[in-house]
């Protein structure tokens, strides 16, 4: 029996981490943990705990008193702004409770979490890149107006699901993104004339062990619908080459467009991400394969792959008061109930 912490319990990427360790093949209990007691990840595990926000000074201590108490012998993490923490006191935690963290090193996460860093780390290693300057200086942006001309993509550096993203379309437009203290990227326009891709790679002591690339259309930021075909995968050997540079633990994720034939990476997620779920209709339970190497020592092996298409829809979970007020009181709950209503409501 293994006790699984999953944190971000609240967040669409801590609930489809949690979607999948409820199937993976091996005995577990898994404990919850997200600031807000009406999470609904909540209700997705075996012992609901709520915990304070990551900037809390208080956060870890309180974290590490839940691994003692609970015998914790994993955490996998749920939200983006733990991830630079528990990068930091990972091996502490491995060395005083023997607890295996699974989340990459300090240097993967700060390029992963910065877009002007990720384009850094592409054009360095050779690797093709969207050409990237800051809105700090206004030598940048006439430098890069003169270089490759319109439409640009202004974006912050920091961020996800496409907030704050502006396309450029002429140098007045451009200018007005200059501040000396600004944390925008300007970068390249890459057109959808292909599509946009997105490839989650598992790497194990710098290896990328499997693979599997998506395309794929957003709603907000979010994808909605996924397709896997046979030219989906016709740049994964450019993209493990990547992964296996970086050399991530674990999970990591490229997200890019093609330009003239090739693989433009703009956004790099240092840990699972929202496709994580969706790579498991195609045949393969990364969350699974990754807690099977570290914690059994299971190979893991190349999946085999299907085609297809996965249409995000939506359900719900009907939670009673009762329920939420003990946690809310407790600030735990054991065996947290909750009635599934799946996206058709038609009993099955």
């Amino acid at each position: 029996m293994k006790n699984i912490l999953v944190t971000g319990a609240g967040a669409l990427l801590g609930q489809g981490i949690l979607r999948l360790l409820q199937i993976s093949n091996f005995k577990k209990r898994i404990f919850t943990a997200d600031p807000d007691p009406r999470s609904a990840g909540h209700w997705l595990g075996d012992y609901a705990i709520t915990i304070p926000l990551a900037k809390d000074p208080n956060f870890m201590n309180e974290i590490k008193d839940i691994i003692a108490r609970h015998k914790i012998d994993a955490i996998l993490v749920g939200t983006d702004l733990e991830l630079p923490i528990f990068s930091r006191f990972k091996n502490q935690l491995l060395r005083e409770y023997n607890c295996i963290v699974i989340v990459s090193n300090q240097k993967v996460i700060d390029i992963a979490n910065d877009k002007y860093l990720t384009a850094k780390f592409l054009e360095k290693n050779n690797f093709s890149f969207p050409y990237s300057v800051m809105a700090n200086k206004k030598e940048n942006l006439v430098k890069i107006s003169e270089d490759i001309g319109f439409p640009l993509f202004a974006k912050p550096i920091y961020g996800a699901r496409s907030q704050g993203v502006k396309k450029i379309n002429n140098f007045k437009e451009l200018m007005k993104m200059y501040s000396p203290q600004s944390k925008t990227v300007v970068q390249q326009y890459l057109p959808l004339n292909d599509g946009e891709y997105t490839s989650g790679c598992t790497v194990i002591n710098g290896e990328c062990k499997a693979i599997v690339t998506l395309k794929r259309d957003l709603r907000d930021g979010n994808t909605y619908r996924a397709y896997r075909d046979s030219e989906t995968s016709i740049y994964d050997d450019k993209i493990k080459v990547i992964a296996e540079k970086l050399n991530s633990d674990g999970p990591v994720n490229f997200q890019f467009r093609v330009l003239n034939g090739e693989p433009i990476i703009f956004e790099i997620n240092g840990r699972f991400s929202g496709t994580t779920p969706l790579r498991h209709f195609y045949g393969f339970n990364e969350v699974e394969a990754i807690l099977n190497y570290y914690l059994f020592e299971i190979k893991i092996e190349k999946p085999k792959l299907k085609n297809g298409v996965v249409l995000k829809v939506w359900s719900d979970l009907f939670i009673d008061e009762s329920e939420l007020k003990a946690l809310e009181a407790d600030r735990k709950l054991k065996k947290p109930k909750a009635k599934f209503k799946n996206f058709s409501l038609k009993i099955v």
